[in-house]
């Protein structure tokens, strides 16, 4: 299977709008949106990628790319021209069509030509904003030993709200007989009736196999040009796809609420992985901050970026990024916090999420009075306030 490891070019889905996320993606695509502290969505995927020994990376990217553009060269510009390994961006560039990447199908097909250069046996097509912690080369022993030609990551999930995905149905050699995406009434699993078998939007396919069924979706007038919508669907036909069922944690990032949970899941106990790993290390661009300063106040159960001054207030049950400044007797709970904010004396923040370089009023409080709350910030269906970047008080 060595051999393989170069053989495999991995393609990232970038372009998504994010609306969901709004205000976190006013200014930036999903995947750079920062994560835990320190690092960005996308670090993820890509760790996932070089710690699996597959380092030729295509980004898909399209709306909003700049800061995560700014990402990569800054963090991830590791490779030397000569060893044929890269992390490249590929944005849409009107070699087989004049649109935008109209679909994630249609943002591979309109990449063909870089495929046909790269000649790789295996694609294995990721999403660029999702949490987890996963070897690939797993992924690629199940593909070999079933001799697939295409394997979708899979994960379970509460039947009540796998109607967010596409849901599949298998057979006992794992593979795949059915495939919905969204279904409004999600088919359980025969085994587990409260779960549900969803599609974690991460592929792995034979080359000629997908460029065939790319081709003959483009064609299609009628197809939104979608994995999930059109080209699976489509391939359980006639070949052979099976799911490999991935049960560690995995997290979409798709609403500001898994945003927030996803965030908090770090905070716990007993994390959903170790950040630190020494074995699968994660990734980043780490800007050049001095060390955090403590002067008095309290700090619980938080992660404390470089660079913050905390002068008496108290943070806990948060995370701080890079250089956020919590003046005296200010509180910080349950909160996520950007670069470069200032939470100001005697402030009160709870449940809310700060992007950066915003300035916090003294005695302004956020996340203690809905109502007036929603004059000013975007509340999400579970209760979490948005303050966009670079918000002052008029």
């Amino acid at each position: 299977m060595e051999t393989f490891y170069k053989k495999v070019l991995v393609m990232i889905l970038c372009g998504g709008k994010g609306e969901r996320l709004y205000p976190l993606t006013r200014d930036r695509a999903k995947p750079s949106v920062p994560f835990a502290g320190s690092y960005r969505i996308i670090d993820f995927s890509l760790s996932n990628s070089l710690n699996s020994g597959f380092r030729r990376i295509a980004l898909l990217t399209q709306y909003k790319s700049l800061s995560l553009e700014r990402h990569i060269l800054q963090g991830w510009n590791i490779f030397h021209p000569e060893s044929n390994e890269y992390i490249i961006s590929l944005p849409a560039q009107g070699r087989v069509s004049e649109h935008w990447y109209e679909g994630t199908a249609d943002a591979v097909f309109q990449n063909i030509y870089t495929i046909q250069q790269e000649n790789p046996d295996i694609i294995l097509v990721l999403s660029g904003d999702h949490v987890y912690r996963a070897d690939y080369r797993r992924v690629l022993k199940f593909f070999l030993d079933k001799k697939a030609e295409a394997v979708v990551m899979t994960h379970t999930w509460p039947v009540t709200d796998a109607s967010r995905f596409g849901v599949l149905g298998i057979d006992q050699d794992h593979q795949i007989i059915n495939f919905t995406e969204k279904p409004k009434k999600p088919f359980p699993l025969p085994w587990a009736p409260e779960q549900a078998l969803i599609s974690m939007g991460v592929y792995m396919f034979s080359t000629p196999v997908l460029v065939k069924i790319l081709i003959k979706d483009a064609r299609n007038p009628r197809s939104s040009h979608d994995f999930g919508r059109d080209i699976l669907p489509a391939l359980i036909k006639e070949n052979r796809v099976y799911a490999y069922i991935y049960e560690d944690y995995w997290q979409d990032i798709g609403t500001i609420d898994a945003y927030w949970q996803a965030n908090m899941d770090f905070l716990s106990d007993r994390p959903p992985f170790q950040l630190n790993d020494p074995g699968w290390p994660i990734r980043t661009y780490k800007p050049q901050y001095p060390p955090s300063y403590v002067s008095g106040g309290t700090i619980k159960n938080s992660i404390i970026g470089d660079g913050c001054l905390i002068n008496g207030g108290q943070v806990q049950n948060s995370i701080l990024s890079y250089g956020v400044t919590v003046e005296p007797g200010a509180a910080v709970d349950e909160s996520i916090v950007f670069e470069g904010t200032v939470i100001k004396k005697g402030a009160r923040i709870k449940r809310a999420i700060i992007d950066k370089s915003v300035i916090v009023p003294e005695k302004f409080s956020i996340g203690y009075d809905e109502a007036r709350d929603g004059n000013y910030f975007k509340i999400s269906a579970g209760g979490i306030r948005t303050v966009p970047k670079g918000w002052r008080l008029e």
